[in-house]
């Protein structure tokens, strides 16, 4: 009883996920460690066995997250998206990607952020920035990207700006950019697959 209540939700994460089958043996090997290790009173390599298993999801889930980047607009380059499963945050999983544009003129480089953030517990906190009160004390405003609550500031004196979008209430996308019109910002803000996020 107690391995399949250990397994069959890591099986039914696994499978909703589409991962691969090297990725779900290696999940399912760690709690099948950490239910022998508990069977065996070794509760120390149980709990150890565990956190790998929840890393290795982690892992997983922002892997599956990765796929909802846009691809650079036209003129932009961008490096390879980075996942980040970080479990001193709670067990937060997010990707991040970065984007540049060269300047023209005596203008800058432009430079844009994407960082997309799940499960995490500081969820709850993270949503007061979504109010009028709180936007506004913060320079920005709110507005819907893509029927999402965002909130959303830039300044045209340092060209810089950001917009955070809550997605689901599950999800938290974050543009942030220097040396940039906000059109740049809002082109990359609009960019985003949230019916993607939403539906996975």
């Amino acid at each position: 009883m107690l391995k399949k209540l250990f397994i069959l939700p890591v099986l039914l994460i696994v499978v909703s996920w589409g991962a691969i089958p090297a990725c779900a043996d290696e999940i399912l090997e760690a709690m099948t460690e950490a239910i022998e290790a508990y069977k065996e009173k070794e509760y120390g390599e149980a709990a150890e066995s565990l956190d790998y298993a929840k890393q290795l999801i982690q892992q997983l889930r922002s892997e599956n997250i990765m796929k909802f980047l846009p691809e650079p607009l036209p003129g932009w380059e961008s490096k390879t998206a980075k996942t980040q499963s970080m479990g001193m945050m709670g067990g937060m999983s997010g990707v991040e990607k970065k984007y540049s544009k060269p300047g023209t003129g005596n203008q800058g480089r432009k430079n844009i952020t994407i960082n997309i953030m799940a499960d995490s517990p500081m969820m709850q906190g993270m949503m007061a920035m979504f109010n009028p009160a709180y936007a506004g004390a913060q320079g920005g405003k709110l507005q819907k990207i893509k029927r999402n609550k965002a909130m959303v500031k830039y300044d045209p004196d340092s060209r810089r700006g950001e917009a955070n979008v809550m997605v689901d209430k599950s999800y938290i996308v974050s543009i942030k950019g220097n040396s940039i019109d906000k059109e740049d910002l809002m082109n990359y803000a609009e960019a985003i697959d949230y019916k993607g996020l939403k539906d996975l």
